[in-house]
């Protein structure tokens, strides 16, 4: 070897220092739902179904059938190891997501033509490693607007404002880094709370389909954007 000339280095002993990190924790582990499901992650979803009453539970009349729309953004409040999670090693495994609501229904049966309104969910996510499917159940309160109390021939719906606490289930389908298929169930109650003097409620039951899209994280683990 010519003296000055550099000594080689093993490629065992190559530094990876300058190796740029991966963006996505599952690039590295394969573990999707680990990767979506984490703290001050924000999800946008979009699911669309159906509603039906009487369901068998409350009052039994009237009829009260509508297609619902709902535009959902998500934030994911802990991230399933977080070290003060509760259920970081049990089989409940998961995390809580807050989610604002945004409605807009048809009514196609058998008084009023549309509602819209506001909703407050709490979402609890069972996130298991490597698990491609996510089941999830969630709850809330929200208000509406509609113009069924314009239909004098019925006790149920008395107000223009109206409550809606309902809860649900469902399962999400993770297509990839970003995107989830879901399906899920429904129970709504709409009532006003006696404000009004007819106000007999609604309990409707159904199903809904569509998407969520989660975005890459908005904040750094320091705090900073």
């Amino acid at each position: 070897m010519q003296q000055g000339s550099p000594t080689p280095i093993p490629k065992d002993n190559l530094s990876t220092t300058n190796i740029p990190a991966r963006l996505s924790p599952m690039s590295d582990t394969g573990d999707v739902a680990s990767s979506l499901f984490v703290e001050d992650r924000i999800t946008l979803e979009f699911m669309t179904g159906v509603m039906f009453s009487p369901c068998g539970i409350g009052p039994h009349e009237p009829v009260f059938n509508y297609q619902q729309n709902n535009i959902r953004l998500g934030w994911m409040l802990v991230s399933p190891d977080d070290p003060e999670n509760p259920f970081r090693d049990t089989p409940f495994r998961g995390n809580f997501e807050g989610i604002f609501e945004v409605t807009g229904s048809y009514i196609w049966e058998t008084f009023g033509t549309y509602m819209t309104g506001i909703t407050g969910i709490l979402r609890y996510n069972f996130v298991q490693p490597n698990w491609i499917v996510v089941p999830y159940i969630q709850g809330g309160a929200g208000v509406i607007y509609t113009n069924a109390r314009n239909w004098s021939n019925q006790e149920a719906i008395g107000g223009n404002w109206e409550f809606t606490p309902q809860f649900g289930g469902g399962l999400k389908f993770l297509i990839d880094d970003n995107f989830s298929f879901n399906i899920e169930g429904a129970f709504q109650h709409i009532s006003n709370a006696n404000t009004s003097a007819r106000n007999e409620g609604v309990n409707a039951y159904g199903g809904f389909a569509g998407f969520t899209y989660y975005f890459d994280h908005l904040w750094l683990e320091d705090g900073h954007h």
